[in-house]
């Protein structure tokens, strides 16, 4: 049902705002509740299996100790009716995800509540679903190795628990507010505003990351930079766009571009003492409450640069409200000051005390009531952080943003106005049925002076002089009317329109004030406003999240507007890939210029700073490898990564700057997807290490890094083990391209495809976070214990698993199971000489008529045929087989020859000679060891055979191809030889995984590869080569029905489709993109693409 609704939206291309909203289904949210951690509470219902049940009906399944009616008392207390038909309980992102995914499918009216209050009920919706973060409420406490503490808190945390928890567990803590009963959701996304504020600055200004579930499901973490790396061991590769997110959500977040599930803080000391007090006036009359506000106008008369150190380590708050130990209304002074020396509660005294009698200076005609300040330990400084469940009470509120001090202190007539409106309605209480109290939060000092540009948050109050609320609150909660509170007499509307509608530029508060209507009443910076609205456009495009005062999509002006792209970077210097390389366990290289340290330096020159081993390095050497492959195809540098960390670094570095890259293990890339002109090639050359881990079970894992090429794998495993897995025979292969790439091979019929092998893999996504996933199966073998798999992990591993290939991360690290090597193998050739064309036919024949057998016997599955037909008039089959009896060379030689008997009975052409023998294991790769097996300079096109019946009885073709082959035995081309060959699969490759299940590797139903290439014999361009190819492709490839291009042999490979041909794989990948690589960081000409908008 769902799934269907999201195509209907996807369809019409409606936005949720405009849409009318579903009733909530009972039986939908109980589905929903099937599928998570945490549950679903109904209003009428219980979740029961899946299965919707009546409300008292006793279900098993149905436990923990939340109930609708607990859960929504708290909505009642805020928000009289606005009572929703469900509340999703989350325990975890995951559940968030599939919140979201419910809502948007559902089409029902949705809010997202951290669990705390909302006096603006904001978070609560009438009929619709409320997703709660109550209970995810995990405190932990990260020490860094320079000292530095941080702390991590889930969304759901309420103010109470925080205090308690860093009082009992740490020395630090972090500017917040002071009541009881705020959710740090909606308290840290929204500014973070308390009594720290003009000292430190706002609590936001202390969030260096956020755990996010955005709005398509995608779970991501997004951090200042410069603390990411200190906090998780990475960096990430941060574009524009992850910028704009973290700066929305620090200050306007509010559930407006994602669902925060973890803020990542840093902190600062807790002061042993700080000094709290409060100072009580009389009201006798109205000239009172004017002198009370005067003596704060006096007192802040400063401007933020202007205040001393000492006036910014003091908060005076004050605030009218009755008097709860006695009759009457008191006028307060509230006082807190955190000091500087505070190591004693003298010198915390000591200072703090000229400091506030400054203040009181200010207070003149005023009859005191009683008061004083005292210095207080670190267990006592947050008095009113008490058991939100005492003391919880349920204001209503108007709240004025004030932009300058001369809007509430010079502006005439105005004090008057306030003195008269608060003394009539004191002179009322208690007739009102509730109590009334106003008071004023003076920002300045750091809170404006720590992000005055807004470059860091979007706090865009932040330059204001403070705020001024009014608040009514109900003296029996039980009988609170919310409606009388906001439109009665006395009541917060009256109280704007009498007092608040005459200051000048002031704007409501979004997350305390019932009366905003508009989101501009909010978001009063232009610019800042503009910003929010492309951060929303480029993360919640279809407005999941919309909610009354949210930030909206932007309009259709949004695409005119050149001040709301995003602008390029010019391209880099040399002096910009210098400080790139300073920060590198590797290097730059560069074709004219080399990097010593951070500075640029002549090539040929000694480096005397450089002790990394990169004065072995050059760009010369690393690019002569591309230039076998790629004529002409030079990139402005090449990136030496040496670890995972170089890669996010350089991956960070190429996307800032919005130039071309590519990514290559190190070894050949014949259709030269590898590498480019005027770009960046990041190379995994010198990512070589192989090793190899012995579970208890007695199983042989192997670790292997991209750069490692066949040659080397062979060697080392050939010494240090008696193990191996399926791998191809070409000696410069790279281990990266060649196992993302499925590793087709000699072991492939009776083993299956490299790729089968892999069991986890290590890699950098495209966000630059470094994983981990492993096969379930494998991963307590190679780990020692089991962690807690989604099916992202399993779908992430799926992808890499056949088509890797840059298309959702870069692995830096392959774990592949092994099988044990043979004693002997047998392998060998048979040379023939073709006389005419019907000995082509009758060679190629033979081929077909070997591989006909649908039903293999196990001994077929041993062997491997590779026919190759070669200039000179030359037919020569090359033969490996892995026979199961090889315990000795003769037997191992016997079965292969009896195997083999079946094929070379078709051959016509007159045989020239054959060396088959059995050979013992050190020999086994012998070619790819004493050089044989080196680098080539062939150019190939390359066909897929998608089934046996397009080369076999397809005679279109065969009289083409034979045709063909021997016109160009009898015609040679000066300076050029050339081959064409076939790679038989089927087998094992076939039957391991017929379902794509364990892997995507999308070759694996094809019959085989067909083969063409061209080799050079002197000083042949690569575009000579390429002519015959062309005439052969244009004569021949086009006679197979329905066969695609191979995409790393092919370079004539123009478009997706023909890499990524079997559909239900493509739309699998697409989707698996659209996860790990939201913003398309890998993207070249053949990598999957990202899927449309709506998914």
């Amino acid at each position: 049902m769902w799934s269907r609704l999201v195509a209907v939206v996807a369809v019409l291309g409606l936005q949720a705002e405009a849409m009318e909203k579903n009733p909530v289904s009972n039986a939908d949210m109980c589905m929903l509740a099937k599928t998570l951690d945490g549950k679903v509470l109904l209003s009428t219902a219980t979740c029961c299996v899946g299965y919707a049940r009546p409300m008292n009906y006793l279900c098993p399944a149905h436990t923990g100790e939340e109930t609708y009616d607990t859960t929504t008392k708290q909505y009642l207390m805020d928000c009289d009716g606005e009572i929703p038909t469900g509340v999703i309980i989350a325990k975890g992102p995951g559940d968030v995800s599939k919140a979201l995914a419910y809502a948007k499918a559902a089409n029902v009216a949705f809010r997202v509540k951290s669990g705390g209050h909302s006096q603006a009920c904001l978070s609560t919706v009438k009929d619709g679903v409320v997703l709660s973060l109550e209970s995810m409420k995990k405190i932990e406490y990260i020490n860094h190795d320079d000292g530095s503490v941080f702390v991590t808190m889930e969304a759901g945390v309420t103010l109470t628990q925080l205090r308690a928890d860093y009082i009992a567990n740490s020395h630090v803590y972090f500017p917040h507010g002071l009541d009881p009963w705020i959710g740090a959701g909606g308290h840290f996304t929204g500014g973070g505003v308390g009594h720290l504020v003009r000292k430190f600055g706002f609590g936001t200004d202390f969030v260096v990351g956020m755990d996010v579930v955005l709005p398509s499901g995608e779970f991501v973490q997004v951090f200042e930079p410069e603390y990411e790396e200190r906090l998780t061991g990475r960096l990430s590769v941060y574009n524009e766009r992850d910028r704009q997110l973290l700066w929305g959500l620090k200050g306007s977040g509010h559930a407006n571009f994602g669902v925060v599930t973890k803020f990542w803080m840093r902190t600062i000391p807790r002061p042993a003492y700080v000094v709290l007090g409060k100072y009580s006036y009389n009201i006798a009359d109205k000239t009172s409450v004017e002198e009370y506000w005067n003596s704060m106008c006096g007192f802040y008369s400063k401007a933020p640069e202007n205040e001393t150190a000492g006036e910014r380590n003091l908060l005076v708050w004050p605030m009218v409200s009755n008097n709860r130990e006695g009759p009457g209304f008191l006028m307060r002074f509230i006082i807190y000051y955190i000091p500087d020396n505070n190591s004693t509660a003298q010198g915390a005294l000591d200072e703090a005390t000229p400091v506030v009698n400054a203040f009181l200076a200010h207070v003149n005609g005023l009859t005191f009531h009683s008061g004083g300040i005292e210095a207080v330990a670190e267990n006592g400084q947050f008095p009113n952080l008490v058991d939100p469940s005492v003391s919880r009470y349920s204001p209503t509120c108007v709240s004025r943003i004030i932009p300058s001090r001369e809007d509430v202190c010079n502006r005439d007539g105005w004090i008057g106005k306030f003195a008269d409106f608060i003394f009539e309605e004191i002179s009322l209480f208690p007739s009102r049925g509730t109590t009334l109290f106003t008071y004023f939060d003076k920002w300045g000092g750091a809170a404006s002076l720590n992000d005055a540009n807004f470059e860091r948050t979007s706090i865009n109050t932040r330059n204001a002089y403070g705020t001024i609320q009014f608040c009514r609150i109900p003296l029996n909660v039980a009988a609170r009317d919310t409606n009388a509170m906001i439109n009665g007499e006395g009541g917060t509307k009256d109280f704007n329109n009498t007092v608040l509608a005459d200051v000048g530029n002031g704007w409501y508060l979004n997350f305390l004030d019932t009366l905003a209507t508009e989101p501009e009443q909010i978001y009063t910076e232009p610019v800042v406003y503009q910003r929010l609205k492309k951060v929303k456009h480029d993360y919640d495009p279809t407005n999941v999240l919309h909610r009354p005062l949210g930030v909206p999509l932007p309009g259709s002006e949004f695409l005119a507007d050149s001040t709301l792209a995003l602008v390029g970077a010019s391209a880099p210097t040399v002096q910009d890939y210098c400080k790139l390389s300073g920060t590198l366990e590797g290097a730059v290289l560069m074709p004219v210029m080399g990097c010593c340290g951070t500075d640029p330096w002549p090539p040929g020159v000694p480096c005397a700073t450089d002790t990394s081993n990169n004065a072995q390095l050059s760009y010369a050497a690393s690019q002569a490898r591309l230039l076998v492959d790629c004529d002409n195809l030079k990139p402005n540098a090449l990136i030496i990564a040496r670890s995972a960390l170089d890669i996010t670094k350089s991956l960070k570095f190429i996307k800032e700057r919005d130039i071309d890259y590519r990514i290559r293990s190190g070894a050949h890339s014949q259709s030269c997807a590898s590498t480019c002109t005027n770009c960046v090639v990041i190379s995994l050359e010198e990512l070589k290490g192989i090793e190899y881990v012995t579970s208890d079970a007695g199983a042989t894992f192997m670790g292997v890094e991209p750069g490692v090429e066949l040659k080397q794998l062979v060697a080392d495993y050939q010494d240090h083990s008696d193990v191996y897995f399926p791998h191809g025979l070409d000696a410069p292969a790279g281990i990266g391209g060649h196992l993302g790439g499925g590793a087709v091979g000699y072991l492939t019929r009776k083993f299956g495809f490299g790729s089968d092998f892999i069991v986890g893999v290590e890699l950098v996504l495209g966000n630059g976070k470094f994983v981990q996933v492993y096969e379930q199966d494998y991963e307590e073998q190679l780990l020692g214990y089991r962690r807690a798999h989604n099916n992202e992990d399993q779908d992430l591993l799926w992808a890499v698993k056949g088509n890797a290939h840059a298309n959702v991360g870069v692995v830096t690290r392959f774990w592949m199971r092994t099988i044990p090597r043979p004693n002997y193998m047998v392998k060998g050739f048979y040379l023939f000489e073709a006389e005419s064309a019907i000995h082509l036919q009758s060679f190629w024949g033979s081929v077909c008529k070997f591989y006909s057998v649908d039903d293999e016997s196990p001994k077929a599955e041993n062997l491997i045929l590779r026919p190759f037909l070669r200039s000179g008039n030359q037919l020569e089959l090359e033969v490996y087989y892995l026979p199961d009896r090889n315990d000795t060379a003769s037997r191992a030689l016997a079965e292969a020859e009896e195997v083999l008997r079946k094929f070379l009975v078709g051959v016509t052409a007159p045989l020239i000679t054959q060396n088959l023998q059995a050979v013992p294991d050190k020999m086994q790769f012998d070619n790819m060891l004493n050089g044989q097996g080196g680098r080539t300079t062939d150019s190939c096109t390359s066909r897929l055979v998608k089934k046996r019946e397009d080369v076999c009885d397809n005679w279109s073709f065969l009289d083409s191809f034979a045709d063909r082959m021997w016109y160009e035995m009898q015609n040679p081309v000066v300076d050029q030889t050339f081959f064409a060959s076939f790679d038989p699969w089927g087998g094992a490759a076939a039957a391991n995984d017929p379902d794509f299940v364990k892997s995507s590797f999308m070759g694996r139903h094809a019959w085989g590869t067909f083969q063409y290439c061209r080799t050079p014999v002197g000083a042949v361009t690569r575009e000579a080569l390429w002519a015959p190819i062309d005439k052969f492709d244009s004569l021949i490839a086009s006679q197979i029905s329905d066969s695609w291009y191979v995409n790393f042999q092919d370079r004539t490979t123009t478009n997706r489709s023909q890499v990524l041909f079997v559909p239900e794989v493509n739309e699998r990948l697409q989707t698996i993109k659209a996860k790990y690589d939201t913003t398309g960081v890998f993207s070249s000409p053949l990598t999957v693409a990202l899927p449309a908008r709506e998914w």
